[in-house]
C-alpha cells in the first residue's frame, strides 16, 4: 500500500487516493476541488477526464494529531450537513403537497352537451 503512494505522490493523487489519505469520501474532495479549496487539474486518462491532485495542504494533512482528533468531528459535521439538506428538501415537498391538498378544489366543466341534454 506504501508503494502505490509513493507512486502516486510523483504524479499526484487521484480523488479516492486523497479521499483515503484525509479520511473523507470521494465526493467531499470534489466538493474541495470545485470551491478552491484543494487545487486539481485536470488530466485525461484512459477512462475519461479525472482530477490529479498534486499535494495536499497542511491543514488537511493527516499527520497532524490536530487533524486526526478533529477529522471525526469535520466528517460528522457533513454528514449532519446532507441530512439536514435532506430533511429540509423533504419538508419544502410537503409543504407543496399540503398546499394542494388545502387549495380549493375546482369542480370539472361539463361539456356543452352535457348541458344541452341535462337529465
Amino acid at each position: 500500500m506504501v508503494q502505490y503512494y509513493v507512486m502516486s505522490c510523483t504524479q499526484g493523487y487521484t480523488v479516492k487516493e486523497a479521499a483515503e489519505a484525509l479520511g473523507v469520501s470521494t465526493i467531499t474532495i470534489r466538493r474541495y476541488i470545485k470551491s478552491g479549496k484543494l487545487k486539481a487539474r485536470l488530466t485525461t486518462s484512459k477512462f475519461g477526464d479525472s482530477y490529479l491532485i498534486e499535494d495536499l495542504p497542511m491543514i488537511m494533512n493527516p499527520s497532524s494529531d490536530e487533524t486526526m482528533a478533529t477529522q471525526p468531528l469535520i466528517n460528522r459535521i457533513e454528514q449532519l450537513s446532507q441530512e439536514v439538506g435532506y430533511w429540509k428538501a423533504r419538508a419544502e415537498w410537503l409543504q407543496e403537497r399540503l398546499l394542494l391538498l388545502e387549495s380549493p378544489k375546482q369542480t370539472p366543466r361539463r361539456r356543452w352537451w352535457h348541458r344541452l341534454f341535462r337529465r
